[in-house]
């Protein structure tokens, strides 16, 4: 039949049945009893055919078969000459089924091409049916994963790891045909931002300067991708899902969270902030298209990277359990996407728009799945608990990569996942943290527990040490040719310094008391040090604002504070010096704008300074009221935040014996942790940040 059937298949009009009439009944418009040939074209004796189409559901269910066939028809005619004829012209026959729903009816198809078609599918399956028989753990590996894909067809759920579902057949894959969305009302969907919602000329300002100074922190796109997709939106008011508007918002929301309070960095995007909608506002605005579009049920990528990016500023709202709830959902959306099960790709450049596309498409996913990784395990400490288990995910690390390129650099090079993989080997220790401290319920003596934390302490040190110089030490040249590259080496310094202190938050309070764990209190207090004076050095230079900076503060600066109140009364210049330290990082955080993560630093700040502290006339030492800072956190919140904040979480404490809050003082703090008395930094710390906080208006 030579190129009949791809001449055919390349021709043939697309529709949702196949004509039964045949063409000269129809063009004539005459009643056709549908036979081969039909009693009218033999009785006029005219030559009597039958349309063929394409069928879309064909071309939609076998989408990913056919392309695979005519990349593979392609690789065969380009090869060296005398390519073998009959495999080229059996593709061009599997192609034309595929798209048509019918086997080419010209009679030169030899059985020869029968056959050595059978043969071929033989020899295919033969090494399946080898490796099923000699490894048994394979073996029921396969058996286990056909019975689940088998349930899956009844649950309408997907198991199969095919991210970006470019060239899979499950319900997730990507219509290369897929036409873009209607005109959206350049207003956005929020009410509230109708009047004063963006320009195009300050969105575009902004979305440039995320992707020069702020997407290094979330690495969660694609930039040359993303701007694209931008300017079409810019240009056209389209884009490819209704969802892709939630990315969109919540870049924005991150933007201009990191650049309200730096007068350089305002002067640098030349971009009005009264002009334009607030952080609060995109945010909420990113909200409202994730539910008006149904992300829970319509899965998207665009909303995993939505919700992971709007980290950067949900806190500071004081939206952080809003936060946490979106976070999860966005975990399982993307379990249920596979990403989590991405396979690594070959390593060769990309020959068409297509492979490129889906190279750029499975390297966002494992950029998203790693600032996940990160997210969850270092939010440990807020619930004694991660989501996203080492041991139930595959997806590797994000390639050392620039965007325009793609290609893996050494890890001396910088490039703009190199800050992600960093911290990414940091959150990798968190699990095993946890874990090593024994079961919730039961967790293993003291001494076991602090031996664990010691072990994962050299462990981090063993990590930092690996670190890229470039992100350790000022290299004047490459910060001037990288232009986040000195921010992004202070914010690790920030970072790596509360990590530590994370690793020793089970022993804090009891390292201001106990000589046993002077250790955990000197590194504590070195890396709480570390965070004010590199915060400092931020805010001088007029750099811009991440999210972490203002939580680490908060950190430091508390530990200070205990710091202080344990120092020994003849050590007067040390404890004037943490003092000072401590009073700036409160102006720093008081001047913050529409953070509320900072001022409620400030209230708790001033409730430690304010608390009365005494003296056990027994050990000489030190007491703290925990009761007294609770209540009166609560009501420094109120003065900071206005009086509409809720508060009865913490005000329902002020009446309360101190002891029963919080278990007294130092001295009461027994080295068990099932005693009601035995309240650990976390608890103490997560209990009163998280007894406030702010609903989402809309």
């Amino acid at each position: 039949m030579n190129d009949t059937a791809s001449n055919q298949a390349a021709t043939v009009r697309v529709s949702q049945r196949q004509p039964q009439a045949c063409r000269e009944c129809t063009k004539r418009k005459r009643k056709c009893d549908k036979q081969n040939p039909c009693s009218r074209c033999k009785r006029l004796n005219l030559k009597c055919s039958i349309e063929v189409v394409q069928l879309r559901r064909n071309a939609v269910q076998h989408g990913s078969e056919i392309r695979f066939l005519r990349s593979l028809l392609v690789d065969v005619k380009s090869s060296p000459p005398d390519p073998v004829p009959h495999v080229v012209q059996k593709i061009k026959n599997r192609i034309f089924r595929l798209e048509t729903g019918q086997d080419p009816t010209e009679s030169d198809v030899s059985n020869t091409t029968s056959a050595q078609e059978e043969s071929s599918t033989t020899e295919d399956r033969a090494p399946s049916k080898v490796s099923l028989g000699s490894n048994e753990n394979t073996s029921h590996q396969i058996d286990s994963s056909l019975l689940t894909a088998i349930e899956h067809l009844a649950w309408g759920r997907n198991s199969a790891g095919c991210f970006p579902h470019r060239t899979c057949s499950c319900q997730y894959r990507k219509d290369g045909l897929q036409s873009l969305s209607g005109p959206s009302p350049v207003n956005g969907p929020s009410p509230g931002l109708n009047s004063s919602f963006l320009s195009t000329t300050d969105a575009r300002k902004l979305i440039k300067f995320h992707i020069c100074h702020v997407a290094w922190h979330h690495n969660c796109i694609h930039s040359p991708t993303f701007l694209e997709q931008c300017e079409l939106f810019w240009e056209t008011g389209r884009f490819d899902d209704p969802l892709w508007q939630a990315l969109y918002f919540s870049v924005l929301s991150a933007t201009v969270g990191s650049i309200q309070d730096s007068t350089k960095v305002r002067e640098l995007v030349d971009v009005d902030l009264q002009a334009i909608p607030s952080t609060q506002q995109l945010f909420s605005a990113m909200v409202q298209t994730l539910y008006n579009s149904h992300f829970l049920s319509n899965l998207s990528v665009y909303s995993v990277q939505a919700i992971v990016i709007s980290t950067e500023v949900a806190h500071n709202l004081g939206l952080s359990q809003l936060n946490a709830t979106l976070f999860n959902a966005a975990v399982r959306i993307a379990e249920c996407l596979g990403i989590h099960k991405i396979q690594d790709q070959s390593t060769k450049p990309a020959q068409n728009k297509d492979e490129w596309d889906e190279k750029v498409e499975r390297e966002v996913g494992k950029r998203v799945w790693c600032q996940m990784i990160i997210q969850d395990h270092f939010a440990i400490p807020f619930t004694d608990t991660y989501s996203i288990s080492p041991m139930h995910f595959s997806t590797g690390p994000p390639m050392n990569a620039d965007d325009y390129d793609l290609t893996d650099m050494p890890i001396t090079s910088p490039t703009i996942s190199t800050y992600i993989r960093v911290l990414v080997n940091l959150a990798e220790l968190m699990p095993g943290l946890v874990d090593g401290l024994g079961p919730m319920k039961s967790r293993k003596p003291i001494r076991e527990q602090y031996e664990h934390i010691l072990h994962i302490d050299q462990k981090m040190r063993g990590i930092v040490k690996n670190i890229p110089p470039f992100l350790l030490r000022a290299d004047k040249t490459k910060e001037a040719q990288i232009p986040w590259l000195a921010i992004a080496r202070r914010s690790l310094a920030i970072t790596a310094a509360e990590k530590i202190i994370m690793i020793h938050r089970p022993f804090l309070f009891r390292s201001f008391n106990d000589q046993t764990y002077t250790y955990s209190r000197r590194t504590c207090v070195a890396a709480a040090m570390t965070i004010l004076r590199e915060h400092e050095v931020i805010i001088r230079e007029g750099d811009i604002s991440i999210w972490t900076h203002t939580a680490f503060v908060i950190t430091a600066a508390v530990i200070m504070c205990f710091e202080v109140n344990a120092t020994a009364e003849n050590q007067v210049a040390i404890a004037q010096t943490h003092k000072d330290a401590i009073v700036a990082a409160r102006t720093r955080l008081a001047d913050r704008t529409n953070d509320v993560l900072a001022q409620r630093g400030v209230a708790l700040i001033d409730a430690i300074f304010t608390a009365d502290i005494t003296s056990d006339s027994a050990g000489g030492n030190k007491m703290i009221d925990f009761g007294q800072i609770l209540a009166k956190f609560s009501t420094f919140t109120r003065m900071n935040l206005g009086p509409d904040t809720p508060d009865a979480s913490a005000s329902r404490f002020s009446n309360a014996d101190p002891q029963d809050v919080i278990g007294a003082h130092f001295n009461e703090m027994q080295p068990a942790w099932d005693t009601a008395e035995d309240i650990d930094f976390d608890a103490w710390f997560n209990g009163t940040f998280h007894t406030l906080h702010d609903p989402l208006q809309f």
